[in-house]
């Protein structure tokens, strides 16, 4: 659903990677694994996945060297099976688009690292401090990377780092992370888990459960006419300065369109969420 233009090989390795990021995010993330519980363990176990990703996908630097993983692969098969992945982007993605996808990864496994930190005081966060992490640890930025992959895109760098993209990419992200905190709120209140943006405002803010739900519905809101905003705008912008990429840009403004829909489509209905009648 995410990628429903994709042709089948590039979908498959984007399915991979959701996949592999799944598992990978089990490893340290489950209150009772080893690695949550021993959080120098996972940091080793986060440094080492990120160097793996640079030396698959061709971008390694000098710390890279030092893993030597062209002799000594990862002994975890999780971490080794990255060079999957790696292989096929590296036949696609110039090297921007590359660095672009990496940067995403170490933003994501660094806000991953300071939110077990936190979780690991067993103190609930403000707001802001939640939602700084949140933006990380959702993954959403990491998918938004592969768009150009699954859908066969070469936009210009100097479209994809305008402030306009950006801010899309924000908005996006804002509104998968804000709907994947609220739609599985029933589950999680039935396991005591506490992590995510309606109790964070019922403890911050002292508001009720409802006001909380409230608010979260309106900041979605928000984001949903945000984002429109942000693309028409972008459009007029591109209409001047690029007219020749004015469809390729639409269509790509269409898979973020794609991206949300499926992310709430899947949340409706995995069991994984216990939405249970609610569908």
């Amino acid at each position: 659903m995410w990628w429903p233009r994709a042709a089948a090989n590039r979908l498959q390795t984007c399915t991979f990677w959701f996949l592999w990021l799944f598992t990978w995010d089990d490893e340290v993330d489950q209150s009772t694994s080893d690695l949550f519980i021993h959080i120098n363990k996972a940091n080793d176990f986060r440094k080492e996945s990120l160097e793996y990703v640079g030396f698959c996908l061709g971008v390694g630097d000098d710390e890279t060297t030092k893993w030597d993983f062209q002799n000594k692969p990862p002994n975890r098969p999780l971490i080794r099976s990255l060079d999957v992945i790696g292989v096929h982007l590296q036949q696609v993605y110039n090297h921007d688009q590359i660095m672009t996808f990496v940067n995403e990864i170490d933003y994501y496994m660094s806000c991953q690292q300071r939110e077990q930190k936190r979780k690991l005081t067993g103190r609930l966060p403000i707001v802001a401090e939640y939602l700084e992490t949140r933006m990380g640890t959702s993954a959403v930025t990491l998918m938004l990377a592969l768009n150009e992959f699954a859908d066969g895109n070469d936009i210009p760098r100097d479209i994809m780092t305008d402030p306009k993209v950006i801010s899309l990419w924000y908005e996006v992200n804002m509104n998968m992370s804000l709907s994947n905190d609220l739609l599985p709120l029933r589950k999680e209140i039935k396991h005591g888990d506490i992590d995510s943006m309606v109790p964070v405002l019922v403890s911050a803010r002292g508001l009720t459960v409802r006001q909380a739900v409230k608010e979260t519905e309106a900041e979605i809101n928000r984001n949903i006419e945000g984002f429109d905003q942000i693309a028409n705008a972008l459009l007029e912008e591109i209409k001047l300065a690029h007219p020749e990429k004015v469809d390729e840009v639409s269509s790509y403004i269409v898979g973020y369109r794609y991206n949300q829909m499926a992310n709430f489509l899947w949340s409706l209905t995995t069991t994984r969420y216990d939405q249970g009648d609610v569908v």
